[in-house]
C-alpha cells in the first residue's frame, strides 16, 4: 500500500510537470493520456487494497464470542480477600483448603481479590495468573480488582447477575442498597478455619 501511494504521488507530479513543461502538440497529449491512465490504474489498486483491509477488519469484528468453559461442578463466588483472613493473618494455605473443600462438595470456585492481595500474602505484587497458579485454578476463574477499586462490587454483581452464592464472612453492609440479594437467605455462605479444618456453614464440614 505504501508503494502504491508513492507511485500515485510520483505519477501525479509527472502529470503536472508534463502539462506545464511540454510544448503544445506533438507528444504532449499522448504522454498526458498515458499518465492519466496510470494514475487511474494505481488509484484503482489502492481502492481495492483499502476495500480488502476494511473487509478483514469487519470480519475480525464479527468473530463469534468464545463459548464459556463447560464446568464439571456448580460455580460459586469466593471473596478471596476475606477468606484468606479466616485463620487470622492472610494465608494462602487457608485459601487452598477452602478451594479444596468447595471442590469436594461439587463446586467450582470463582475467586475475586483486591489488587493488594500479593503484598498481603507475600510482600510482592501478584497478578491474577499468579494467584490462579498458587490456588490450582484455571486462570479465568481468578480476578483481581483494578488498583484503587474494591473487589466487593465486582464480585457481588457477578453473583447477582448469575444467581450464584458468595463464600465470605463479610456482610457487605455498604453494598446492600445496590445489591438487595445480599439479604436473601443462603446468598452469603459463611465459614471459618478451625484446627486445620474448613467449616462452611450451609455447605458442610471440609
Amino acid at each position: 500500500m505504501r508503494i502504491l501511494r508513492g507511485l500515485l504521488i510520483c505519477t501525479l507530479i509527472a502529470l503536472v510537470v508534463c502539462a506545464v513543461l511540454l510544448p503544445e502538440g506533438g507528444e504532449k497529449p499522448r504522454v498526458i493520456d498515458a499518465l492519466g491512465k496510470a494514475i487511474f490504474g494505481v488509484f484503482g489498486l489502492l481502492a481495492l487494497g483499502y476495500a480488502l483491509k476494511l473487509r478483514c477488519w469487519l470480519k475480525r469484528g464479527k468473530r463469534p464470542a468464545e463459548k464459556p468453559r463447560e464446568r464439571a461442578g456448580k460455580p460459586i463466588i469466593v471473596d478471596g480477600s476475606n477468606v484468606m483472613h479466616w485463620g487470622g493473618d492472610p494465608s494462602i494455605v487457608v485459601l487452598k483448603r477452602v478451594m479444596d473443600a468447595l471442590h469436594n462438595r461439587g463446586y467450582e470456585p470463582i475467586v475475586y481479590f483486591d489488587a493488594n492481595v500479593g503484598y498481603k500474602l507475600s510482600d510482592q505484587h501478584l497478578g491474577a495468573r499468579d494467584m490462579a497458579v498458587q490456588l490450582g485454578l484455571p486462570k479465568g476463574d481468578v480476578t483481581l480488582a483494578p488498583s484503587g477499586t474494591p473487589a466487593d462490587p465486582i464480585l457481588l454483581k457477578h453473583a447477582a447477575d448469575e444467581g450464584l452464592r458468595v463464600v465470605t464472612n463479610d456482610r457487605f453492609l455498604d453494598w446492600k442498597q445496590e445489591f438487595p440479594k445480599i439479604g436473601d437467605k443462603g446468598f452469603l455462605v459463611k465459614g471459618r478455619w478451625q484446627e486445620g479444618s474448613v467449616i462452611l456453614l450451609g455447605l458442610g464440614r471440609g
